[in-house]
């Protein structure tokens, strides 16, 4: 057997640990499971060690912060966004998915540009988690990144002051993690520093700016609230802007490739 398929075998026994605990602890759904193994078994069979740290800092922190919003009765605040505290599958995929492929060709490549990539879709995905579950306890109403006037709280494309800082130190927990753990042949210089913490604001602004002009939302008829989720109070919601099929999902996922790719631009300059 290589070492490769070893480490594969390793990823699957380590991320269904981590995943079985999450599903007891209400953190994923069944589908959630099933992804977060796949990906974490892919980050341990095509990176190292401290890749596999960065996976488990995105999404042991957002369950952590969703893990204290719950115990502290803070989670019933949100009945506009389509998900709820419970990670599936989809959400998973579209946090871990554009980070694996920029990891998959580091081990390939043995370039550092790929690195990065994974690093600042990490710092990118970790930015914009912190800003949705941080901001939303913010006090004041969030803005609207187009219009710049209040939003509904949990609206996708909404920006607070609490947010914006939630996404600065989540992107700056992921690069300094790195920085202490980082593969030895990887020569540090200002790119190498600066670019995480630039892609990872960037993704935080990126998938505001697309749920705010693109993502679908709906109007619930019972209480004209508008939504993202097309079921609200029991009763179909009708929609209202948006394109049909692009969910907070699929912004994620968008983001996250304009991330890894913003990242490898970047660095080639």
């Amino acid at each position: 057997m290589t070492i490769l398929t070893y480490k594969l075998l390793l990823g699957v026994f380590g991320s269904s640990f981590i995943a079985f605990f999450s599903y007891v602890y209400q953190l994923l759904t069944k589908s959630g499971v099933f992804a977060l193994i796949m990906i974490g078994t892919l980050v341990c069979g095509f990176g190292s060690w401290p890749t596999w740290v960065l996976l488990i800092l995105l999404f042991g922190s957002s369950s952590c912060i969703s893990f204290f919003k719950k115990v502290a009765a803070l989670d019933g605040k949100d009945t506009i966004s389509k998900k709820d505290a419970q990670r599936d599958g989809w959400q998973i995929l579209a946090n871990g998915l554009p980070a694996v492929v920029s990891l998959v060709l580091f081990y390939y490549t043995d370039n550092p540009l790929f690195m990065i990539g994974y690093v600042s879709a990490i710092a990118g995905a970790t930015a914009d988690t912190w800003a949705s579950e941080i901001g939303i306890l913010s006090t004041s109403p969030p803005l609207s990144i187009l219009t710049f006037k209040p939003i509904p709280s949990g609206l996708s494309g909404g920006v607070s002051l609490l947010g914006t800082f939630a996404s600065i130190l989540g992107s700056l927990m992921i690069l300094i993690t790195f920085w202490l753990f980082h593969d030895p042949d990887i020569t540090f210089t200002t790119n190498l520093v600066l670019v995480p913490v630039v892609c990872g604001f960037a993704h935080s602004l990126t998938d505001s700016f697309l749920g705010a002009a693109f993502q679908v939302k709906y109007r619930c008829s019972i209480c004209d609230q508008v939504t993202e989720r097309n079921v609200h109070h029991q009763q179909p919601a009708t929609k209202i802007s948006g394109i049909f099929w692009l969910n907070n999902d699929w912004v994620n996922f968008i983001s996250g490739c304009f991330t890894v790719l913003l990242s490898w631009l970047l660095i080639s300059l």
